[in-house]
């Protein structure tokens, strides 16, 4: 008898050892990215801002907002140790990229993604420099906030060339951070994914 329960034992300790834990998530079904021209401030600290109005649809559901360093070619990827800060005004997060210009990068790519469902509102993308020690210069970037008012929406900005039935896009008027116009992202109906490790 006490070699069965020690046998049990044993093979319920071994299972529960190389057992594989599930972590959920959805996958990207839309991003949209912004390059900035760098080449004249190689070496510089920069911050990058973007304001987010998150409505998730569950606990999983959330925006992804990150940078990276870009040599000459578009696969250049460089070393890119930046920070992601937030702050909250009023009802929107304000997530900041801060760190420094690579010595090689021509630009810098900052990446925004939905990962999930529910509404999420977009607004107020503005960049800085810091030109010499405690100055920073604000950069002027095209269609930061989708305000330009021409029918593609993302002109100025690379965005995911898959098509998503549980995505929709939009410039609204109703849910603004600042100006007259913001990026409204809706995605429903997905379903979430295990990830094992």
């Amino acid at each position: 008898m006490k070699a069965n329960v020690l046998a049990f034992l044993s093979l319920f300790v071994a299972t529960s050892l190389f057992a594989q834990e599930s972590k959920w998530h959805y996958t990207e079904e839309f991003y949209f990215v912004k390059e900035v021209p760098v080449k004249e401030y190689r070496g510089h600290q920069f911050r990058y801002e973007i304001a987010v109005k998150s409505m998730p649809g569950d606990s999983l559901s959330k925006p992804r907002i990150h940078g990276i360093n870009v040599g000459k070619g578009p696969d250049d990827f460089l070393r890119s140790n930046f920070s992601l800060e937030t702050r909250q005004e009023q009802d929107w997060t304000v997530y900041t990229i801060v760190g420094t210009i690579d010595p090689e990068a021509f630009k810098l790519w900052f990446y925004t993604a939905v990962n999930g469902n529910g509404e999420f509102y977009f607004d107020d993308i503005s960049f800085y420099v810091e030109v010499s020690p405690g100055y920073w210069k604000q950069l002027p970037l095209f269609n930061a906030s989708f305000e330009n008012g021409k029918k593609n929406i993302f002109d100025g900005f690379y965005v995911s060339g898959r098509n998503s039935k549980w995505v929709q896009t939009k410039i609204t008027n109703t849910v603004v951070k600042s100006g007259q116009k913001a990026l409204m992202v809706n995605s429903t109906g997905q379903k979430p994914i295990a990830f094992n490790y």
